[in-house]
């Protein structure tokens, strides 16, 4: 295989996340969440990690605009995997949480995420893929630590 050229670095992760998200998609749809996309997955990171948020945190974590997560919350919402509550600390606002069957796709997510990864595995692997995560992850942590605002 020929090595990847410093400028195809972009191309790389993007068409390998496209990869991630579309083996993802299938895997949840053939146990019975179809219709879960990756637009609706920052939702349930944020919602797994924090718990009940406003959408406007959600927004702000997803890096998106309100107005566009006021959308994904209402499709979550009509596949009632999310539902949306008084927040007790502002009456003007609602707080979005998972349903117990938001619960199940988090469940689902974790083994269906598994299923990818035993399928890279199959491809590369086990050590190589624990090689690229790794590195991926180094990665993302020094460039956290390197941002500037």
């Amino acid at each position: 295989m020929p090595a990847v050229q410093k400028h195809e670095l972009g191309q790389v992760l993007m068409l390998s996340l496209r990869d991630f998200q579309q083996r993802l998609d299938g895997d949840l749809e053939s146990q019975g969440f179809p219709g879960i996309r990756h637009r609706h997955r920052a939702v349930f990171m944020h919602l797994a990690r924090h718990g009940a948020s406003r959408s406007v945190d959600l927004a702000a974590a997803a890096c998106i605009r309100r107005q566009s997560m006021m959308k994904i919350v209402h499709e979550l919402e009509e596949l009632s995997l999310v539902s949306r509550r008084a927040d007790p600390e502002d009456s003007r606002a609602k707080l979005v949480e998972l349903t117990s069957k938001g619960e199940l796709l988090i469940q689902q997510l974790t083994q269906s995420t598994e299923q990818v990864w035993q399928q890279y595995a199959g491809m590369i692997g086990e050590r190589d893929l624990q090689q690229v995560t790794g590195a991926l992850q180094t990665l993302l942590v020094k460039s956290e630590m390197t941002k500037v605002n």
